[in-house]
């Protein structure tokens, strides 16, 4: 593994405005950086451009945060195994390093499960329905990959928790607002409920970005959170257990990159299938957000349009047929 130079370490303490400073080669949180440095870079373009994808489209983005919600629910399993029912001794050593800076409004599933009430709910209206549905969904499989390399590393490696503490959720503390208010311009995304304004909407279908109430508090828990990260760890873990965690993190990236490219591959299977309203209502979608296409790209979209209608027309035909 390619090393970074080493350097006085700097001494931290609670007060510390800033914690760790970028030149720090000795953080851990560092460590991670530089060796996610590229994988992070890709699978923020990759993200980014699905994520915009997903926007123009109610049903994928609710699937993106069904993923999400079974990734950071095994996660927080995990978390909430080793902080309050610790197996082994490295268990429980590693509960006392989270305790020092986890917090329990950190959790996103519970999160999560909020925005899937506003994004299910013609489907499932009340939280019992949701939950039955959530409970014996059947992933798809590298979701459920995912779900099992998670606990399974956990188990065997307990301190690998701690990649998951980086990389998840620090992407949130960063991110989180731009992506919230990526959402909430999409006027068309959020369901409407009755009775509800759109900033009422909002909130409650935007529960997984949200920490904290306003940017300010959500500056502080970032900051917060960092600096107890690096206070927590910088000592109390071995080189080749911070090796393990820096190989977690990278994983981590892998991960997330292709349960949403799976998402993708299992959409466009599903659209191409056979002709559907569903089709039809996507093609619509693309329509409305792109008001600039190329005229080669909307004769293109005309003719499948046309295609779809003249197939739909005569399976009807077919069955009103088969009905005289």
């Amino acid at each position: 593994m390619t090393t970074i130079n080493s350097a006085p370490a700097p001494i931290y303490t609670s007060a510390s405005p800033v914690v760790p400073l970028p030149t720090d080669t000795g953080a851990l949180a560092n460590r991670i950086n530089f060796h996610t440095g590229e994988l992070h870079s890709k699978a923020d373009a990759f993200v980014s451009a699905k994520f915009a994808v997903a926007l123009r489209h109610p049903s994928i983005y609710r699937q993106g945060l069904l993923a999400m919600y079974y990734i950071f629910r095994t996660v927080e399993q995990q978390l909430d195994r080793v902080l309050h029912t610790p197996a082994t001794a490295d268990e429980a050593r590693i509960g006392d390093i989270l305790r020092a800076f986890w917090q329990p409004e950190f959790e996103r599933a519970p999160a999560i499960l909020k925005d899937l009430e506003v994004y299910y709910a013609a489907e499932y209206s009340t939280p019992a329905a949701l939950q039955q549905f959530l409970d014996s969904y059947e992933l798809p499989p590298r979701l459920a990959a995912t779900v099992a390399d998670i606990e399974a590393t956990a188990l065997h490696q307990p301190w690998t928790v701690l990649a998951h503490c980086h990389v998840l959720y620090l992407a949130l503390f960063a991110g989180g607002r731009v992506m919230r208010s990526a959402v909430s311009r999409q006027l068309g995304l959020l369901p409407c409920a009755a009775g509800l304004s759109a900033r009422e909407t909002q909130r409650r279908g935007t529960n997984f970005f949200t920490f904290g109430a306003g940017a300010g508090e959500e500056n502080k828990i970032r900051v917060a959170y960092k600096r107890d990260y690096e206070l927590a760890t910088r000592t109390a873990l071995s080189e080749a257990e911070k090796a393990d965690i820096i190989a977690a993190a990278r994983a981590d990236f892998g991960r997330i990159a292709a349960v949403i490219d799976e998402i993708g591959t299992l959409n466009r299977r599903e659209l191409l299938r056979s002709p559907s309203f569903r089709l039809a209502t996507y093609l619509a979608e693309e329509w409305r957000y792109h008001s600039k296409f190329s005229p080669e790209l909307r004769r293109t979209l005309i003719a499948l349009a046309a295609l779809l209608n003249a197939l739909l027309l005569y399976v009807a035909v077919r069955a009103f047929l088969a009905r005289a």
